[in-house]
């Protein structure tokens, strides 16, 4: 190993030294933001040496919104204040795609009061995340050859992973030793998008959200959905018999609505975007993508933080089957969903009465709609299982046995 590369070495173990326990790595943390107001005397013991915040960082803190200061793991709205905090790009520079993001630190009760800085409420904990390992001139590039730089990534990434790991830990461990955050955060459904389950719910906010974003059908730019996704299905779409942008639909249905002229929001993962970008003739962003423009924790785009789940649909199991299977979706296939009932539904009660006769006089069934379909086909299980109780040779058996062992009367 060159000289260089165990310099950078060495430097990287001070780091991960640095973050060996929490009592220790709170100082450097706080050495390192000039935010310790403790005093340094003889007297002190290592345990009266923890990261403390300055007035104005509690008066900061204290600024913000007044669930994120209390102890509320089953509040929704207390989460989303939290995790809000993490909006500013200037702020919050730890990637959406990491195990450490936003969410994660969200859930256990931190809050972004300074940059890459999260805070506590309830235990007045402060701690400062840095992944920037070129800080120090870690990065610097002294390799000459292949095999040295190579080494060097590999370590640089080694490096880079026990951060992350370290800093999962200080996700809870960080807490103050008597924090409610330490001993429980929110479950992992505190990210879902309530409501969608339900046809009517789901299609009812869709429209206040495509109705935000119909209000300048002009600054709606060309959108991209997953081809999972039929966008002949969504141009079939009506609110009150209207018939409706299929690219500003897309939209509503990804969970988007208007923030203001020209901005496009996300309540659940506050991404904002600029439609101008993918307008023009030549734009900088051909195609607005619906669905990958969310963060990657947004429940709507990520079915583990939507955290729902929906059978399977098989015509051949009953509804209360306990072997159907269930499948987690996002809130946009769920939303997509809604829609696609919504449609059917609607071109069944359009179909002339007189098909509808036809059918119902040839075989006694209705089929006007897919709800009043599967309500037959439960029937008709229903009515197979039925039929299936006298070929069942064990209870058949059991049966005679019993009656062969009942003692006769005499008559």
């Amino acid at each position: 190993m060159s000289y260089e590369l165990e310099a950078k070495k060495r430097k990287f173990d001070r780091i991960l030294e640095s973050l060996t326990d929490g009592g220790s790595s709170r100082t450097p943390l706080n050495a390192r933001n000039g935010t310790s107001n403790a005093t340094a005397t003889n007297g002190l013991s290592d345990a009266s040496k923890r990261r403390r915040i300055t007035p104005t960082a509690i008066t900061k803190s204290a600024s913000t919104t007044s669930l994120t200061g209390h102890y509320l793991p089953s509040s929704r709205p207390a989460f989303l204040e939290r995790l809000a905090t993490f909006r500013q790009v200037t702020q919050w520079h730890v990637p959406s795609t990491e195990p450490i993001n936003a969410a994660v630190w969200a859930k256990r009760g931190w809050i972004c009061i300074d940059r890459d800085t999260v805070f506590c409420g309830p235990c007045k904990e402060r701690l400062t995340v840095d992944l920037d390992l070129e800080n120090g001139r870690l990065h610097e590039p002294d390799a000459t050859d292949e095999a040295a730089d190579e080494e060097g990534y590999t370590l640089t990434k080694n490096v880079y992973d026990a951060l992350i790991k370290r800093y999962s830990e200080m996700i809870v461990t960080a807490h103050a030793d008597s924090c409610p955050w330490r001993k429980r955060g929110c479950s992992e459904s505190i990210q879902r998008v309530e409501g969608l389950l339900n046809t009517n719910n789901a299609i009812l906010a869709t429209k206040e959200r495509y109705n935000s974003i119909a209000t300048d059908l002009t600054e709606v730019p060309r959108v991209s959905l997953p081809d999972k996704f039929s966008l002949e299905e969504l141009g079939q779409t009506t609110f009150d018999d209207q018939a409706v942008s299929s690219d500003a639909l897309g939209l509503a249905m990804c969970g988007w609505q208007r923030k203001c002229a020209d901005v496009v929001e996300c309540k659940y993962c506050f991404r904002s975007l600029g439609l101008w970008l993918y307008r023009g003739n030549r734009p900088t962003i051909e195609k607005l993508d619906a669905v990958e423009s969310h963060l990657e924790y947004c429940p709507w785009r990520d079915p583990s933080a939507q955290d729902s789940e929906v059978p399977i649909p098989n015509p051949l199991m009953s509804e209360t089957d306990a072997s159907a299977k269930t499948v987690k979706l996002s809130g946009s296939e769920l939303v997509y969903q809604a829609i696609v009932k919504t449609n059917a539904k609607k071109s069944g009660a359009k179909r002339p009465a007189t098909a509808v006769t036809t059918v119902s006089s040839e075989d006694g069934l209705s089929e006007q709609t897919p709800e009043q379909r599967e309500k037959r086909t439960r029937d008709l299980m229903k009515r197979i299982k039925e039929l299936r109780k006298p070929f069942n040779l064990k209870a058949l058996l059991r049966k005679k046995a019993q009656e062969k062992d009942r003692p006769k009367t005499a008559t």
